[in-house]
């Protein structure tokens, strides 16, 4: 028999759209395929599916089984897959039938004992399901609060194979999540650090005012001990909250990398990100051999503080130049081009160099600061 379930691969931050086929042929010799241009964290999921379905109290088929995760020129490199692979073999091997799976999109990684463990990108991948014309996804449910904020689309969460199977056969009511804004911001709105807690350096604080005011790059050049790091830290404390667009925008880039905390469903605050210096290229605009966003996506709509800014390699550095004027990155690799949004304020600090100190002096209460606008 033959089963079809629709999944989806991340691909950047976007979601693109699976048909996870599985074939049982009984009267053949028994065997598993894999095809479809599949990593290895997918060739080795074949191994937690049979676990997970003999643990949850399945019949593993003893047949030839043949897996097609299509598109097969799309790289598929998650674990999203192990849940609509292993209703597959239920389905194909005829342990139960659903009227659903036509209706509905499945992403999950299962653990050993059938219960399922969060994936990266749920939210991209419910706007995928929703702009593709499903009636909703299922989801673990970890992920259910992120994908809730997705209108337009049922979000199922579920939290085992049992379950996601007692959905499909609809013997397991389960209720679509419901989302609400306000909680979201009340719940994930406050921040742990104030603007008020500043005290006195009154011409740094009316400089980082103008230059939050208008989104302009800062640089701030002080003595160590001067506050440097505390006023960059407060900054998006006084810029406007984040609104629903900008809110989603960043939460999909977090999503993607698996940065969101347990159970968070957006995020609500302007988002602050401190590099170290002794970072590098790929890890700060993003990279790999499936591209990931780097730190200038992270900071999206936020704050990028680079702390100590000559201390950074040149060259990385230099490779910020194109996204801070065309507020994007795009990575380019043999099989895909991806482009991550990266539309941020950039506030730098750094010491006055030695011949500097006469000219910038630095005592304690006052802070000389260049704003500069990009």
């Amino acid at each position: 028999m033959l089963a079809k379930l629709f999944t989806y691969s991340l691909l950047g931050i976007d979601a693109k759209p699976v048909e996870a086929e599985v074939d049982i042929s009984p009267s053949a010799m028994p065997r598993t395929s894999l095809v479809g241009l599949a990593e290895a964290a997918v060739k080795e999921s074949i191994h937690r599916i049979e676990r997970a379905l003999a643990n949850s109290g399945y019949q593993r088929p003893q047949d030839r089984i043949v897996i097609n995760l299509s598109p097969a020129d799309l790289p598929k490199e998650a674990a999203s897959f192990d849940l609509p692979i292993a209703l597959g073999f239920l389905a194909a091997s005829g342990q139960f039938a659903s009227d659903l799976f036509a209706n509905y999109a499945v992403v999950g990684e299962l653990a050993l004992d059938g219960s399922l463990r969060p994936v990266k990108g749920a939210l991209s991948m419910a706007i995928a399901a929703r702009d593709q014309g499903l009636q909703g996804i299922v989801v673990p449910v970890q992920n259910g609060n992120e994908a809730a904020v997705v209108e337009g689309i049922e979000v199922i969460a579920v939290g085992s194979l049992s379950e996601a199977v007692g959905f499909f056969t609809e013997q397991l009511p389960v209720s679509p999540l419901e989302f609400s804004w306000e909680q979201a911001i009340e719940q994930f709105g406050r921040s742990d650090v104030d603007y008020a807690d500043v005290k006195g350096q009154e011409n740094a604080k009316r400089a980082l005012v103008v230059a939050a005011a208008g989104n302009h790059h800062l640089l701030m050049i002080g003595s160590p001990g001067t506050g440097k790091t505390l006023l960059a830290q407060r900054i998006g404390t006084i810029m406007p909250r984040l609104h629903a667009e900008e809110s989603l925008e960043t939460t999909r880039i977090w999503s993607a990398v698996g940065r969101l905390e347990r159970g968070q469903s957006l995020i609500v605050q302007r988002p602050f990100r401190s590099p170290h210096h002794t970072i590098s290229e790929a890890g700060l605009v993003g990279g790999g051999s499936n591209p990931a966003p780097g730190e200038i996506s992270l900071a999206h709509n936020g704050i990028l503080f680079l702390d100590e800014l000559p201390e950074f390699n040149r060259r990385t550095l230099e490779v910020m130049r194109q996204p801070l004027e065309d507020h994007c990155v795009t990575i380019s690799r043999a099989m895909a081009s991806v482009t991550f949004p990266a539309r941020l304020m950039l506030v730098a600090a750094m010491n006055p160099c030695p011949w500097g100190q006469g000219k910038y002096p630095s005592p304690v209460g006052q802070l000389p600061l260049v704003a500069s606008s990009a």
